[in-house]
């Protein structure tokens, strides 16, 4: 490993690196606005200036576009560095409209930062500002004001590089330089979010969140978008049980930086059309009424007919937690294995980035509980003349109502938004969104992954693990107490040879590869550094 010096101290860094990456690695901060790791190197925005020593003295060089070599020797912090910072933010701020009390940006804004750092506080400018275009219409997603960019390129590299479809590029020249799409080709991709990600001004506005809510005032849980099999990571911003909006977390080994459109807007449904209390026969009931109900239905019917009355129906829609609590106890108090969880209908169009053509997330999770997925063997089931009851958890497809309306059995529905099968079970028990409890799910590329408990609900809804456990405790001689996804956790583990050494919390913020050779976690923790300085 080469050995450079930073600041008189000695570091040893990878090879390959540029001087931006091996800095943030030693916990060393480059100022930089055009670098993004996940971007060629434009080096235009001039903030990453450092002192570099050589054999002919010492020279300013930019430190993204510097690579890390042998006895590379460098000074970050000295006066003179200062002062070439300075001296790039009285530049970027000669335009500059300055009018942060009314700019989305605030308090997330690169220039704000970097200016209570290397400002100089006085404007020494006598001309008046240069005027362009603001609250552009570029997309169906994004407003640019071209008046607060500060034309580091970053928002047209990744239409060039990463989406490939070259909606923005840069016109005119000088102090009249600006963002602009091309004629008759609006901001439209499938990604065109992702500007405003990284965009460190606020040029690139969301129109989706635009003027909702002041970012001090939100609080962020590490999550997961839960739109396709892909899992991508994903900030989710909250304030008061409300999610405002999904940013993309960064992770190696699922989405990098990115998520698509779509999944970045997936955070509405979260609060859309909720199941918000627990029905009898579509009537409204208090939830521990409706778990009784529930309950006695289910020890009526397997106590009266036997094993084969009952058939559970899972979703790879919800958690591994979840889908196993339904197995494990209905084996355990119905003897049976009946247990289902078809995809019928989740499916649409996959391409060649980041969306993947199964719309659920943890249909890999079910496989992994052993759990039958193919809809034709559940409609087989379904026909089955000694069936009384069907438990049902967070699965309307209407191929499986179709199913249910032919044969007159008793229905349990467990979900967490209201459907027509939640109006004509007859028991429906609201269960909590990915955002309102801890929970795991393993992607396509089967590595589980964990979301965090981002607020609690706003209804009487519970987890699904705890509801399932609560039906089926009067079937139980002896019924264990499960109060945390721990306790769901520490007999999972003893079930699935995958899963033998884990601990819910112990699963890292980027997940864990369940494959035979999995990725080294240590390296993707540490990309991710790198990624969050970016």
């Amino acid at each position: 490993m080469p050995v450079i010096k930073i600041d008189d101290v000695e570091y040893d860094v990878e090879a390959g690196q540029n001087l931006i990456q091996a800095a943030t690695k030693v916990g060393i901060e480059i100022p930089h606005y055009c670098y993004h790791p996940g971007l060629s190197v434009s080096g235009n925005c001039r903030m990453c200036l450092v002192e570099v020593k050589g054999p002919r003295g010492t020279m300013a060089q930019i430190a993204c576009n510097t690579p890390i070599t042998e006895g590379l020797e460098v000074v970050t912090a000295s006066d003179t560095v200062k002062k070439m910072r300075q001296g790039v933010m009285e530049f970027l701020l000669l335009n500059h409209p300055i009018d942060c009390p009314i700019c989305d940006q605030a308090g997330e804004c690169g220039l704000q930062d970097y200016y209570m750092e290397y400002g100089l506080y006085t404007n020494r400018s006598t001309v008046p500002k240069v005027n362009k275009d603001k609250v552009v219409d570029v997309g169906p997603l994004v407003i640019l004001d071209q008046e607060r960019c500060i034309l580091c390129s970053r928002c047209v590299r990744f239409c060039a590089e990463v989406t490939e479809t070259h909606e923005l590029t840069i016109t005119h020249r000088g102090e009249k330089s600006r963002i602009e799409t091309f004629p008759g080709k609006p901001l439209d991709n499938a990604y065109s979010g992702n500007v405003v990600d990284i965009c460190p001004v606020g040029a690139l506005t969301s129109k989706d969140f635009r003027f909702k809510k002041r970012v001090w005032f939100l609080s962020t849980a590490n999550s997961l978008c839960t739109g396709c099999a892909k899992g991508c990571n994903v900030y989710l911003d909250h304030e008061n049980k409300q999610t405002y909006r999904y940013r993309p977390r960064f992770n190696a080994e699922v989405n990098e930086w990115w998520i698509c459109d779509e999944g970045r807007l997936s955070y509405k449904v979260l609060h859309h059309n909720r199941l918000d209390q627990a029905l009898i026969k579509g009537q409204a009931s208090p939830l521990d009424a409706a778990v009784k109900t529930a309950a006695d239905l289910l020890q009526e019917a397997v106590q009266r007919h036997g094993e084969s009355a009952v058939l559970a129906i899972g979703s790879s829609t919800a958690s591994l937690e979840d889908n196993f609590m339904l197995k494990h106890l209905l084996l355990q108090g119905a003897s049976s294995e009946a247990v289902y969880a078809p995809n019928f209908e989740h499916w649409g169009e996959a391409d060649k980035l980041l969306k993947e053509a199964d719309k659920t997330p943890n249909t890999a999770g079910v496989k992994l509980l052993g759990i039958e997925t193919e809809p034709e063997v559940l409609t087989q089931a379904l026909k089955q003349p000694e069936l009384k009851l069907v438990i049902c958890l967070d699965n309307d497809a209407e191929a499986l109502r179709t199913a249910l309306a032919d044969r007159k059995v008793q229905v349990i529905y467990l979900g967490s938004h209201a459907t027509p099968l939640s109006a004509q079970a007859d028991v429906s028990l609201p269960i909590t969104a990915h955002a309102e409890h801890y929970a795991s799910y393993v992607n396509s590329a089967e590595r589980l992954q964990k979301v965090e408990q981002a607020y609690f609900p706003t209804s009487e809804a519970r987890p699904a693990w705890k509801l399932i456990s609560a039906l089926f405790k009067p079937l139980l001689t002896a019924p264990p107490l499960y109060d945390d996804v721990e306790d769901v956790w520490s007999l999972l583990r003893s079930k699935y040879t995958p899963l033998a050494k884990l601990t819910f919390y112990e699963i890292p913020d980027t997940g864990l590869s369940l494959k035979p050779a999995p990725e080294t976690d240590a390296a993707s923790e540490e990309k991710a550094l790198v990624a969050d300085n970016a």
